[in-house]
């Protein structure tokens, strides 16, 4: 019995293995026609010549020096970076300005402090509109 299962399983993968691989003549064919396709719409003239103007400018600038060799000149290119961005009077002027505006109103009381009150006035602006 068990040597007939194993048989049967065996036999079972046999039969599917052999299936996977039997190509017909169609298969080949659509096969064919996909990767024509896929190479027609990927590798085209134009983007041959792209890759080739890339690779020989990657070359062409590889031996070039950079821009900013030493760690001075990184510094000075900073410097020059930060003082232009650096905030003028006027500016600064103003944005002391609002902040002083912001802590003179920091203090004032709020108009409803209390629970109740902000019902009261919740119920007095429902009864206003409700009523025709």
């Amino acid at each position: 019995m068990n040597k007939l299962l194993i048989a049967l399983i065996a036999g079972t993968f046999a039969a599917t293995a052999g299936a996977q691989t039997l190509e017909t003549p169609k298969d080949k064919s659509k096969q064919q026609t996909v990767e024509s396709v896929t190479k027609s719409t990927t590798e085209t003239a134009t983007r041959q010549s792209q890759e080739k103007a890339g690779v020989a400018e990657a070359k062409a600038s590889k031996g070039t020096p950079k821009a900013l060799p030493t760690t001075a000149d990184k510094r000075k290119a900073v410097d020059a970076t930060t003082a232009a961005s650096t905030p003028t009077a006027a500016a600064m002027s103003q944005n002391q300005a609002g902040v002083d505006a912001a802590k003179a109103s920091k203090g004032t009381p709020k108009a409803l402090p209390t629970k109740q009150d902000k019902q009261k006035a919740v119920d007095s602006t429902t009864k206003k509109e409700a009523s025709p």
